[in-house]
This record gives structure tokens, sequence and C-alpha cells, in this order.
């Protein structure tokens, strides 16, 4: 009878608030997947300009 009882208890609330967590960060991803994607795009795609220009300069300057 106490099993029934604390079938809400603060475990199971805390699994819930998770469990609808990621049910919500699911469908916003894949409503949004393709402007994710170009946004990960975007800032890779930048880093990796940035630390080529880095390189750039460094190497001209032991010149």
């Amino acid at each position: 009878m106490e099993n029934q009882e604390n079938f809400f208890d603060s475990k199971m609330i805390a699994n819930l608030i998770i469990v609808f967590a990621l049910l919500f960060s699911a469908i916003y991803y894949f409503n949004y997947a393709q402007e994710i994607e170009d946004d990960i795009n975007t800032v890779i795609v930048n880093s990796l300009k940035d630390a080529s220009n880095s390189l750039a300069e460094q190497e001209t300057a032991h010149k």
C-alpha cells in the first residue's frame, strides 16, 4: 500500500521533468534542424578560417 501512496515521489517527478525536457528538445530540434545545422556549420567554418588566418600570420611573422 505504501508503494502506491509514494507513486509521485521526488525521484519520479524529477524523471518526468527530464523526460518532458528531452521531448521538448527533440521536437524543437526536428522543427529547426536545418537552421541549427546551418548555424553550426557557420560557426565551424568561421573557426577554421580564423585558425588558418592565425597560422598564416604566425608564419609570415617568423620570416
